[in-house]
């Protein structure tokens, strides 16, 4: 039977079938939620990033050993604090919230640095609103991305008009990065980077894998020897900062003197990394406990869309109820567990080799919630289980939304892709 998997172009979505994994990543089933639902999501990740925001200014004028206990990497605290051209922490963001047993959104953490995702909600989310004849709560919104890249290219890499040749200069290129070989970001990486030059004349344009890139005294080294205008990277920063040359040098370091010195521009700015930080959820619940730093309804959204969240030296405290326990620099579930009274309820434990993340010291805690279990359609079946929603924050505004599912309590890299629809 024909489904709308098999409409979905593998060209811009190369990772249908992922892995060794029996299913396909898009679930046959997709989920109906109203428009007012939809709304309040983008209504809410609007204000939870103002708040954000607010709190990155006041992360950053910390004392540095208060970095440091959270675990920011020293060496990446000296280029947290560089002016960028949208004057924002993250440009290009990703809410995920879950459900409580009320029907009521919790954010559950930000992904500020490298979201991913990114085609299955403003391309494939479409295919599968057609194919059932529903109403995509994204619809159009590939459009917005578009306009919104080209924005961004405007202000960060400026075209260079050869007058004599009548042409764009090739000079000095808009790179768009990955390593080419993980076929979930070189897939999100190409789809970008095709929005910003469709429609346009874009020869500054292109990609170029990690692995060829190289950093010299004029900023980012391409293989034909030209160097970068702007970079947009799909490469955890807490990762890129260690990297180092076959010498031994500190390649990452010097990649970020170089961004500091103005050779190039990076798209998501360092900085992004402040609420990459899961301890960052705990650092804003904190603030909002003392009082004094947000206002009346900053105080109220955060009351109402965010979780208890503690840091790791306040677990003695946490008292009754049960609690997720998440290292600071976890990625897709790894090492997160569900612990109460002290003790470890549940220990989720995903195929740890194919998450590249940077070992943590120390964990954040947020109040378990127990979310009410829905039914969705795989290749292998029908199961129960749960789900994550999310909100893409295009600047300062919400954009497209995202689901996915897990027969697990804990999301992580067994996850599917879910489409949403509008009732």
């Amino acid at each position: 039977m024909a489904t709308y998997i098999d409409l979905i172009d593998r060209k811009i979505m190369p990772f249908v079938q992922y892995g060794d994994y029996p299913d396909r990543y898009p679930a046959l089933s997709g989920l109906i939620f109203n428009r007012n639902f939809y709304e309040e999501m983008r209504a809410a990740s609007r204000e939870l990033f103002a708040i954000f925001e607010k709190t990155v200014k006041i992360f950053q004028r910390a004392p540095r050993d208060f970095q440091e206990q959270m675990e920011i990497p020293p060496k990446l605290i000296p280029f947290l604090n560089i002016p960028n051209a949208l004057n924002l922490s993250t440009w290009l963001a990703r809410f995920d919230f879950v459900l409580n047993e009320y029907g009521e959104l919790k954010v559950v953490e930000i992904n500020a640095d490298t979201p991913c995702a990114i085609i299955e909600a403003y391309y494939a989310n479409q295919i599968a609103a057609d194919f059932f004849g529903r109403v995509n709560p994204n619809f159009g919104m590939e459009n917005t991305l578009a306009a919104y890249l080209k924005n961004i290219k405007r202000q960060i890499s400026p075209a260079r008009i050869n007058l004599s040749g009548g042409e764009f200069s090739r000079e000095r290129p808009f790179v768009f990065s990955c390593f080419d070989d993980y076929v979930e970001d070189f897939g999100t990486t190409n789809y970008l980077m095709n929005l910003l030059k469709r429609d346009s004349i874009a020869d500054d344009v292109e990609f170029v894998s990690f692995y060829d890139l190289s950093v010299d005294a004029e900023g980012i080294l391409l293989p034909d020897g030209r160097h970068a205008a702007a970079l947009y990277r799909l490469h955890p920063m807490e990762i890129l900062i260690e990297e180092t040359a076959t010498d031994g040098s500190e390649l990452g370091v010097l990649f970020l003197e170089k961004y500091a010195e103005g050779k190039f521009a990076l798209f998501n700015p360092p900085e992004a990394i402040i609420m990459q930080n899961k301890a960052f959820m705990a650092l804003v619940w904190q603030l909002h406990l003392h009082g004094g730093y947000f206002d009346f309804r900053e105080d109220e959204v955060i009351e109402r869309y965010m979780l208890p969240s503690f840091f790791d030296e306040d677990a003695e405290d946490l008292g009754a109820g049960e609690f997720i326990r998440k290292p600071i620099w976890g990625r897709e579930g790894k090492n997160i567990s569900i612990v109460s009274g002290g003790r470890t309820v549940f220990e989720n434990e995903p195929e740890a080799e194919e998450i590249i993340c940077r070992d943590s010291e120390k964990f954040m805690y947020q109040e378990f919630v127990e979310a009410p279990e829905f039914e969705v359609s795989t290749d292998s079946g029908r199961h129960a289980g749960f789900i994550t929603l999310s909100c893409f924050m295009l600047g300062t505004e919400p954009s497209a939304v995202y689901c996915r599912f897990s027969q697990n309590r804990i999301i992580g890299t067994e996850a599917y892709f879910v489409p949403l629809m509008v009732s």
